[in-house]
This record gives C-alpha cells, structure tokens and sequence, in this order.
C-alpha cells in the first residue's frame, strides 16, 4: 500500500504513515487497458455515452483541463506574420516543428480529458469513502478505501507533472524558432506553469523587463561612445541623420529579416548536421545547397541562401562565404543545370480580366461588397504600377504618405516609413506610386469602371467604419477585420480577383497563377505602347532593363486601355 508523508495534508491522504514492506505486483486486468492504445494512439478514440458523461466537467479550461492553451499573440508575433499571430489556432511556420507541436497538443488533450475523468473519479472516491465512514464498517474495509485514496492522489499529482512536462515542451518548440536570445529563451522557460495559459502574463513580463534592460544597456554604450568619441570639425552644410532602424528581439536589425528565414533554415539543417553554422567550414554550406538544389530550387533561389549565410556567417580566409571560389563554381554549375525560364506567353488575359472588372461582379463600387471592392482595388494598384506585393502592402493612409491631387486628378502614394524595399539603394528607397485618373475617351461611360483612383477613393471610403490600421489594405471579415492585412493576403487578392474575373466571363480559371504576374503583364503592355524602357524600369524597381528582357518580357498582342495608365502622362499617348 503506497504511504504519505505525515506532513502531506490531503482528503485523500487518511492513513497513517506506515512502513512499505513490499512492492505492488502487475494488475493483469489493468495493463491490459493501460495497453489496449499503446500501439496506436487513436485506438479507441470513439468515446461511448458513459465515457463522455465522465469526461464532462464544468470549467475545465479553466483548471487547465481543456484543450491545449494557445499560443499568446505576443509571443507568436516574434515568429509569425501579424496577421496569423493573431489568429486563435497559430500554427509554427516551420514544417518540422508543426509536427512535434501537434504532437504534444494531441497528448496534452489526452491528457486533459484523463484529468477530466479523474474528476469524476475523484468525486465516487470521496463518496465511497465518506458513505463507509458514516456506516462504521470493519477497520480492513476503511484500510482498502483509504489506500485507494492515497493512490489516486499519487496518480493526480504525476498526471499533473505531465501536463505541465507537455506545457513546457510546447515552450521550447516555439521558443526555438524565435529571434531571442538564448538568455531571453531560458527566462521564458523558467517561468512557472500556469493552468490553462502556455506562457501567460508573468511571460509577457518578463520579456518586456529583459526589452527594457537591453535598451538601457543600448544607452548607455551609446552615452560611454559619444563621451570617449574624439570631436569632428563641423562642416559648411549639416550632414542629415539617417533614420535609426529599431532592434528586434535577439539583435536582429530590420536590414536583416528578409533573410531571417532562409537563415532559420540553414541553422536547423546545421543543427542536425551537429555543426555550428556561424563558424561551419565551406564543405558544410555546399552540402546544405546541394540538398537545396537536389530538392528542385533554382539557380536564383540558391543565390539568396548564399546571401542569407553570408550576412551572418563569420567568413572564411577574411572573405565572406559567397565569395568563396568553391562557392562561385557551384552556383555557375547550378545555372548551368537549371538555367532560368523565360517566359513567353502570360499565364492569364488582361483583357479579359478588365472586362470582367467592369461587370456587376465587380461593379457599381458603392454597392458591391467589400470582398469584391478589396480584390478589385488591389488587382489595379497592381496592373498599374507594377510595384511587388510587398511595396503595395507597405503603402500607407498616413498624412504624409497620401497626397491627393487638387484638381482631382490623381494621387500619390507612399509606403511607411518603416518599410525597407528588396534593393536597398538611394534610387529604390521611399519611391512613391503616381497614378492618374483613367480617361478613356473611346470607351465613355466606362473610364470611372476602370480607374485606380476611383477605386482607391471607393475603398477608402468603405474601409472608414472598420478600419484599425493606418495600412492601406486592411482585412475585410474575420477575426481580424479591419486589421492591417499581410502581403500573403494581398497576393491572395490579386489571384482571386484574376479567377473570378475568369468565372464571371465564363471561362475556367487559368492554373498556376501568382500574383508575381501582374509586374510581367504591366511592364509588357508599357512597353507594346511605346513608353519607355527607363520608365519601366523606374515603376517596378529595376536598376537596369536587362532584368526586364531577361526574365519578365512576354508576348501580349491585343489593345489594353490600362497602358495608358502606366505612362508618364495621358497627353503623351495620342493614337
């Protein structure tokens, strides 16, 4: 009979302390059930009427015998896009870690609902043993209750070790993928268990009093460089002050993130490999990419890896990993085995899909819904300024960067502040989008039909009672309306305008059509209609046109009334 502490004070522990003389020998009938699952876990799943009777419980999430408690938004926004770290059911972005972290919300639910049966338990044991007290049975009838209390207890309380075992595996999971510092890592795991909580609020503080002490110690190297820096004569013309980029947790700088996740990637591969990746020898980086290549990425693909172990690897023989020789002859022999594609023909009609914006799917933008109003004002933000999807989610209804124009007749637009484009130069850096009101004097009655700004002030106008971020485009239903929408999202968008465009005009929807197209689509019609190759590529963001003949040029034939939106000026096009 397992015995207790005489300190341990319970009602389920009555007896006294006694000596254990010998060990407990195997219950057939209970290995048996405590096997019948072991072989597969979703053996038995089906639960019958009596099963779920004991397994009900009133509040049980409350006591942490729910489902597994979500992820905190706090903590999924260091590793998730805004917009799915605010979803309830966040899921890890990494394929490997989603597996082990549905894993152990599948044992913390089997888990839970045990606990939940043990309740109920709980409640016929207390019962059982109360009724015997008050019937004054033999004293070995009591002795046989109360050592059945004793273990139940024992049995609850390595149950509750478990779960929290599971709360905290869970921790490591998503705390690995973060961009924290190992010293913030182990504080978070530290934090004790709370029911029905993952991290909880002491987590959420915790990370904020280690925010504050970083930037505290940030100041005050700063104010001991600026006492101990040596005095520079001051010059006829002040030097402007740049921006200063914010830290992100972990010392990961905004310049950084864009190759934040291939370098996630390269970390976990050399973790596997039992290798460090900052100090790893070159053998390591051209096994890791000839797995990449291998697994079927391109030639342009592998380049941006290299750039991402270059940003943080330390160098080999003073010069960095993409300027290895080794390194250079792999990359020339993958362009030689993959050479890019070259489009020619586009993959979806413009014409068609104009004329399909113009029909009542899409049409008259005060009466649509906002689903259609969304798609079709991102759709033509797209084909008319041929920018990528992350400068159209980066624009901005702030004062500074809207900008009507008096006479009606257009609009300027502005990413944020905060947005770092993909080429970081003084040429592609804050670059506004200039559109002009679409007047198409062959096609009257239909020019309101097809113009940006028209849509632009339509969306902003219907967006006014919803709208929770100063982002252009916000998410139109769901959870989250209202919020700033991801560049996900906004791809989205621009592809289900295209399909539905296709449905509305009767035809099935093209196959393996991305948003990325649109830049294609625009800058080919530009150039059929005569404007300029350095205009072109002044629009999409392209230092030189070799980049536009190479790899976006396609053959598109027909008239579009939407070129003339993309020149430099309406007056110029006289056909």
């Amino acid at each position: 009979m397992p015995q207790t502490d005489p300190g341990q004070t319970s009602a389920f522990f009555r007896r006294n302390p006694a000596p254990a003389t010998f060990t407990v020998p195997p219950s057939e009938e209970y290995v048996k059930e405590l096997h019948a699952c072991w072989r597969d876990s979703r053996a038995l799943s089906h639960s019958t009427t009596d099963a779920r009777t004991l397994a009900a419980m009133q509040d049980a999430a409350q006591v942490g015998l729910g489902r597994m408690p979500p992820v905190e938004p706090a903590i999924a926004s260091l590793i998730l896009a805004p917009d799915e770290a605010l979803r309830p059911d966040a899921r890890c972005p990494r394929p490997q870690c989603r597996v082990t972290d549905d894993l152990l919300t599948k044992a913390y639910d089997s888990a839970a609902r045990m606990g939940r049966i043990g309740n109920s338990l709980s409640h016929l044991l207390l019962g059982l043993s109360t009724s015997l007290q008050q019937a004054q049975v033999e004293p070995s009838l009591q002795s046989l209750s109360d050592a059945s209390l004793q273990a139940f207890a024992l049995m609850a309380r390595e149950l509750g070790r478990t779960m929290s075992t599971l709360v905290q595996t869970r921790r490591q999971v998503w705390l690995a993928q973060s961009p924290l510092t190992e010293t913030c890592r182990k504080v978070l795991r530290a934090v004790p268990v709370e029911p029905g909580e993952l991290f909880g609020a002491a987590a959420l503080e915790a990370l904020e009093r280690a925010a504050r002490a970083r930037q505290t110690r940030q100041e005050l190297s700063g104010l001991h460089r600026s006492m101990s820096a040596p005095s520079r004569p001051r010059g006829p013309v002040a030097t402007p002050q740049r921006h200063s980029q914010p830290d992100y947790p972990g010392g990961l700088r905004r310049s950084q993130r864009p190759y934040e996740n291939r370098w996630k990637l390269f970390s976990y591969w050399c973790n596997g490999k039992a290798a460090d990746p900052v100090r790893c020898p070159v053998a390591i980086v051209l096994e890791f990419l000839q797995s990449l290549l291998d697994s079927g990425h391109s030639h342009s693909t592998l380049r941006v890896y290299v750039a991402a172990i270059s940003s943080r690897h330390e160098g080999v023989d003073g010069a960095t990993v993409g300027c290895h020789r080794l390194v250079s002859l792999f990359l020339r022999g993958a362009l030689r085995l993959r050479p890019p594609r070259t489009l020619r023909a586009p993959a979806w009609d413009l014409p068609l899909v104009l004329e399909a914006m113009s029909l009542p799917l899409f049409e008259p933008l005060t009466q649509v819904g906002l689903k259609w109003l969304s798609m079709k004002v991102a759709f033509l933000l797209a084909i008319t300024s041929a920018k990528r999807v992350g400068e159209l989610q980066a624009l901005s209804l702030a004062e500074t960067c809207l900008r009507w124009n008096p006479d009606g007749s257009g609009v300027v637009l502005w990413p944020n502040v905060a947005f770092l484009p993909k080429v970081l130069s003084r040429t592609h850096l804050n670059q506004p989008i200039r559109l002009a009101r679409f007047d198409s004097p062959s096609e009257e009655g239909r020019s309101e039909l097809l113009c940006p700004v028209w849509a632009l002030r339509a969306y902003i106008a219907a967006t006014v009672g919803i709208r929770q971020s100063e982002q252009l485009f916000v998410c139109h239903g769901g959870p989250n309306r209202g919020c700033a929408l991801s560049k996900q999202r906004l791809s989205h968008w621009v592809v289900d305008a295209i399909t539905h465009a296709y449905g509305a005009s009767g035809r099935p929807p093209p196959s393996g059509v991305r948003c990325h197209s649109t830049r294609s689509v625009a800058t080919s019609w530009a150039a059929l209609r005569g404007v300029p190759l350095e205009a072109i590529c002044a629009a999409a963001s392209w230092a030189t046109p070799g980049t536009f003949t190479r790899f976006y040029r396609i053959n598109v034939a027909d008239h579009c009334p939407m070129a003339a939106v993309l020149r430099p000026s309406s007056a110029d096009s006289k056909e």
